[in-house]
Formats: structure tokens, C-alpha cells, sequence
């Protein structure tokens, strides 16, 4: 989704994970979404970083179980080994970021929402991260991504929806609607 800031597009991301209900009508998700909107919030300071994978794979509605068989791929992917027993209170924001990515892409998610947060980290996890998005694209999961970047839009997706003030101006190939975005900016300038 592109559009300028207001559009609507992390609201529609709100709807769509359910942090927010329609004022009318219905928002119907069929799959298991993971989002990474707002990285780390569900994760308590007091709880480890163990503790918190748990809850916060339960508050996905994972259970007890599933947590546990997703946790040491989890962990790997954060590369936190060393701090997992720790209180998240003693992380710094970048290792709490690396383990609120690591939930979300390592739960199997069949829908990944992703506003403006495609990589975190220092650069060699960024790129970790990027690899991850990619790998969850190429298994023919969807995406539904909420950046700026454009040529990394024009990577990542096949679609885009231009939204203006919470209305639709284009839906197609996300080079096409890049291409009328972008010169509706240059005519504007």
C-alpha cells in the first residue's frame, strides 16, 4: 500500500490484524496473520525473553504447545540465545526488536502484514531479515506491506493500492501504481 502520510494505509493494516474494528462494514481475513506494526508491543519488561516468546505467540493464538515447538527456531533466528533468560527489562531496543521480528516471521504466518518495518538490527541482521520477508514471499505466502521505499516495493510486491484520505485511487501491477503515484507527487511539486 503507498500513499502519503494520513492516507489510511496503517489504519487498513489496524483493520485487517483486527487491533481495530470497522465503524461499518466487515473486514473478513482468511489465513494466520502475523504484523509487524508496532514491534515488541504484547511483550511484558518483567518476563524473559522466554517467557515472552510464549505469551506473546499465545496472544497470536498459538497454544502453549505450538509455542514450544516454534521456540528454539524462534530463539535461533534472534540470535539471542545468551539473553533469552533474561528479563527483556535488560535489552537493549534493538535485541527486543530482534526477538519481536523473530516471533513474528517464525511463526508461519500465512498472511505477514508489514507496516514500514522490514528489517531491524545492525546490518547484518537487517539483511537476515530481508532474507526472511523474501523467503515467506517466495513460499507464495501474501504480503501486505505498507512502506515509502519504492524500489523496495517494486521488489517485494506484485500489487499495490494508492490510498488517498482513507479512499482507493488505484489498484494494479504495483509498477503502474507506483509510476501514477510518483508522478502525481512530481506534478504536485
Amino acid at each position: 500500500m503507498i500513499g502519503a502520510n494520513g492516507a489510511g494505509k496503517s489504519t487498513l493494516l489496524s483493520l485487517v490484524t483486527g487491533l481495530v474494528p470497522p465503524s461499518t462494514g466487515t473486514v473478513t481475513v482468511s489465513g494466520r496473520a502475523a504484523a509487524l506494526l508496532d514491534l515488541g508491543s504484547g511483550f511484558h519488561p518483567d518476563l524473559t525473553g522466554r517467557e515472552n516468546i510464549i505469551l506473546n505467540a499465545s496472544l497470536l493464538g498459538f497454544s502453549r504447545k505450538q509455542a514450544h515447538d516454534l521456540y528454539d527456531s524462534i530463539v535461533d533466528f534472534s540470535e539471542l540465545d545468551d539473553f533469552i533468560k533474561e528479563p527483556l527489562r535488560t535489552y537493549s531496543n534493538g535485541m527486543m526488536l530482534r526477538l519481536a521480528f523473530s516471533v513474528a516471521v517464525n511463526l508461519d504466518p500465512e498472511i505477514l502484514i508489514i507496516d514500514e518495518v522490514l528489517a531491524v538490527g545492525d546490518q547484518k541482521f537487517q539483511a537476515k531479515c530481508t532474507e526472511k520477508i523474501f523467503e515467506i514471499r517466495n513460499q507464495g505466502k501474501t504480503i501486505l506491506c505498507v512502506s515509502h521505499v519504492s524500489p523496495t516495493l517494486r521488489e517485494l510486491c506484485d500489487r499495490a493500492l494508492w490510498l488517498d484520505h482513507g479512499q482507493l485511487v488505484m489498484d494494479g501491477p504495483i509498477r503502474d501504481v507506483i509510476e501514477a503515484y510518483e508522478g502525481r507527487l512530481t506534478r504536485q511539486a
